[in-house]
């Protein structure tokens, strides 16, 4: 109980940090002259939750994958894909919504701007994840 509420508490602490290192990065780069920033702001604000509550559970998928690592079993392997597929594709629709919304908020390059960012952030960061995890072995 306690090591998942620590686990769950810097899973949080983690988001609040990387939340905030990014609304800066959007800040600097999307350019909200002359369109509805507040619309804007709200919508993104609307996003963030949602991408930060997939954002948890992909952490969590992890933390199964590395507790696993070198021992799964054929139903362990089948568990984990049932999760990650569902997760990726959770995300990119999340991010086509929010690119549709803030297009009508906003305009499309506003949108666009918005998408490419995120886009940018979100395949960083799985770049990282995959290029530090170990690969998936055949069995012996």
């Amino acid at each position: 109980s306690f090591a998942q509420d620590d686990i769950t508490e810097e899973i949080a602490m983690m988001q609040e940090l990387f939340g905030d290192e990014k609304a800066s990065i959007i800040k600097d780069n999307v350019d909200l002259t002359g369109v509805n920033s507040d619309a804007f702001w709200k919508l993104y604000n609307e996003y963030e939750e949602q991408r930060r509550e997939l954002g948890k559970a992909r952490i969590e998928l992890l933390q199964k994958y590395t507790n696993k690592k070198g021992s799964l079993t054929n139903q362990q392997a089948k568990d984990l894909m049932a999760e990650a597929v569902p997760l990726r594709s959770a995300g990119d629709k999340l991010i086509l919504n929010y690119t549709k919304r803030i297009e009508k908020a906003t305009n499309a390059l506003v949108s666009v701007q918005f998408y490419q960012i995120e886009n940018y952030i979100s395949d960083g960061i799985r770049f990282s994840i995959l290029n530090n995890i170990d690969f998936i072995l055949k069995a012996n």
